[in-house]
């Protein structure tokens, strides 16, 4: 029999909790294991990491259970996105990946929780219930991946950072180099101006830029643009 499945938050409000990952039979399995729990409730599920960042936004669960390699946007770069919204939402990785440094960017972009796939049921339970009492989540197995990954020095040459760009951020920057607005990135790429934001917010971020002005003065310097 499984451990207590009630515990003192079913008192209460269920855990809500969206589920994010690319292949159905894991999400199933997900599903199934975590209804059987009173203090949990599966309000919807995600297939893409656009997908995953709307209904994160619309449903505002408590938790958002992640992915990593997520089509159309990445888990770190849903992380991202959702870290420029003031949403609810704890995430808690659950990934297959197990690097030390893609450990130390999850966190630093604002997870809360992180899981490897191989880890037992209990654990995941134990996780969805410490993140969303506002507690943070991690084996002990992966705290020393943690202080590894982030010791790293990390790289700081133009070239470098330009590499931590994803294509869409590449297109977004090349028009931001050119001191468009996020209005016109918007209609140029077709998407909505606030998605334009948020890539310009995470471009700086990645970049180590403050101001738009200094992002056209480094898109020219790295010849991304002709001045």
């Amino acid at each position: 029999m499984r451990e207590a499945m009630v515990t003192e938050t079913s008192a209460g409000k269920k855990i809500t909790v969206l589920l994010a990952d690319d292949h159905s039979i894991l999400r199933e399995g997900l599903k199934n294991l975590l209804e059987e729990y009173d203090d949990i409730s599966i309000v919807d599920e995600a297939t893409t990491g656009v997908e995953a960042v709307e209904k994160a936004k619309a449903l505002k669960p408590q938790i958002l259970l992640l992915d990593l390699i997520m089509p159309i946007m990445g888990g770190v770069e849903v992380l991202e996105a959702l870290a420029a919204e003031d949403l609810p939402t704890r995430v808690i990785v659950l990934t297959g990946a197990d690097d030390d440094e893609l450990l130390a960017r999850c966190i630093q972009s604002g997870a809360l929780g992180y899981l490897l796939k191989d880890a037992a049921s209990s654990q995941l339970v134990d996780a969805i219930r410490t993140v969303a009492q506002g507690g943070c989540w991690l084996p002990t197995d992966l705290t020393e991946k943690l202080f590894r990954g982030m010791a790293k020095k990390p790289q700081t040459t133009d070239s470098a950072r330009l590499s931590l760009l994803t294509a869409r951020e590449n297109e977004v920057f090349k028009l931001l180099g050119e001191a468009k607005t996020n209005g016109d990135i918007a209609d140029e790429l077709f998407i909505s101006e606030h998605t334009a934001k948020v890539h310009v917010s995470r471009i700086l971020q990645k970049l180590g830029l403050s101001t738009r002005a200094e992002a056209v003065r480094f898109a020219i310097r790295n010849g991304v643009v002709q001045a």
